[in-house]
């Protein structure tokens, strides 16, 4: 058996404490998927990766799309199906890199930092490009290796290191996608300021493992790169934080 060249998360373990440790995705980085991907009316959409189903359930009523999330760990469905009052979006449980739909099904495919927890990159673009119909739109959401080393979490031991051989080159992805037969290939930097927010407030946040790189850690460095990592934080930024996040997206048209 050939051993992945990278840990994952193991999202079944963490799926009933997801959402309560993550901050509520931003506005900003919803309509970029709405603009970017084309979404209108009637417009059918697949998420890949969906999680806890986050993005498809903020997806604005009035723009009238057929809606499909994506997501491998059925624990992490159960919470999507469990929030989705409406029962208007159908939920599968599947494999990015080997889509369970026929060819030419959707106008619109999108990841949202999901490409990082993908063994074969390459194969689940190809799997988009397939099931995507002829003038749809990809868009990757991802972040660059430049925002990796400045990201508040670099002081935090072993992470950086982590996330760098995770997370491909955006221009990889670029190339890979014009490889497989996209046109116009593009990419997007889009930044919100996350404003202050209480140093307490995001170390609690880290203590709960708020980002999926933190629980590849043993228990043990997890503690210790914890404690140095706090101390740098306090010294660092005081009693509060400001943060300009920022991610790129990578658009491609079939």
């Amino acid at each position: 058996m050939i051993k992945p060249r990278f840990p994952k998360t193991n999202y079944s373990k963490i799926a009933k404490y997801y959402d309560k440790v993550r901050p509520m995705e931003s506005d900003v980085l919803l309509s970029k998927i709405i603009e970017y991907g084309k979404i209108g009316s009637n417009c059918v959409v697949l998420d890949v990766g969906c999680g806890t189903g986050r993005f498809p359930l903020s997806i604005p009523v009035e723009k009238n799309p057929i809606i499909c999330g994506l997501e491998p760990s059925i624990e992490m469905l159960k919470q999507a199906v469990a929030k989705d009052k409406s029962r208007n979006i159908l939920w599968v449980g599947g494999d990015g890199q080997k889509l369970p739909f026929r060819d030419n099904s959707f106008n619109c495919i999108y990841m949202t930092l999901v490409i990082h927890h993908i063994e074969n990159k390459e194969m689940a673009l190809q799997e988009i490009y397939r099931v995507l119909r002829k003038g749809g739109n990809s868009v990757i959401m991802t972040t660059s290796h430049s925002r990796i080393r400045k990201h508040v979490t670099h002081d935090f031991p072993g992470v950086t290191a982590i996330d760098l051989k995770r997370f491909p080159p955006v221009p990889s992805v670029k190339n890979t996608m014009i490889k497989i037969g996209f046109r116009d290939v593009h990419y997007h930097v889009v930044q919100y300021d996350e404003e202050c927010i209480p140093t307490d407030e995001y170390l609690e946040r880290v203590r709960n493992k708020y980002i999926s790189t933190l629980t590849l850690l043993s228990e043990e460095a997890f503690h210790k790169g914890f404690e140095i990592f706090q101390q740098r934080v306090r010294r660092k930024y005081g009693s509060q934080l400001r943060r300009i996040l920022g991610f790129d997206f990578v658009v491609g048209l079939k």
